[in-house]
């Protein structure tokens, strides 16, 4: 039992994805569509989307979890203590779904079960440096992909980011 994990641990969900980060992600992805971004924090992600985009913050009244309406992308850091529940939100409003996270937060078993029976594969991922404010943990961090429909190989890249 002593090398059970801490279940005491408390997360630090409220960690901000640099704004250079974002752009080069954002243009990376090249999203068309309507795009949500259902985690908007100090809008660092939101900035390069469209004009009159829909959003969520809960720290402003607007809850994800209770926004239903189809966008054809979602693309956030999402808390990662709620990762399970914003994808599996997520993969019932739109057809692409990126979330900044460690890239193990993909792994689970329960987590590919369920992207495979919501009709999802994995596209791509995303491998980048861990930016200076983020929480330290020894796993990759990186942005993961899901797409409706997408049957094919999943591509890796390996982003050039200096953690700045």
């Amino acid at each position: 039992m002593r090398f059970q994990p801490n279940r005491d641990y408390v997360s630090n969900d409220d960690v901000m994805t640099p704004k250079s980060l974002c752009d080069i992600l954002y243009y990376h992805l090249s999203p068309n569509g309507v795009i949500l971004e259902p985690c908007r924090g100090s809008g660092n992600f939101y900035s390069f989307f469209p004009e009159g985009s829909p959003w969520c913050e809960i720290k402003e009244g607007k809850d994800f979890f209770d926004y239903n309406e189809k966008v054809d992308w979602i693309i956030t850091n999402p808390p990662w203590s709620l990762i399970g529940k914003f994808l599996v939100h997520s993969m019932e409003i739109a057809d692409h779904v990126c979330f900044v996270a460690t890239i193990n937060h993909l792994w689970t078993k329960a987590r590919i079960r369920n992207i495979k029976n919501n009709g999802f594969g994995i596209k791509e991922i995303i491998l980048f440096d861990q930016p200076k404010n983020f929480p330290q943990s020894g796993f990759q961090l990186g942005m993961f992909h899901l797409e409706r429909r997408y049957k094919g190989s999943t591509s890796i890249w390996d982003l050039e980011y200096d953690g700045n």
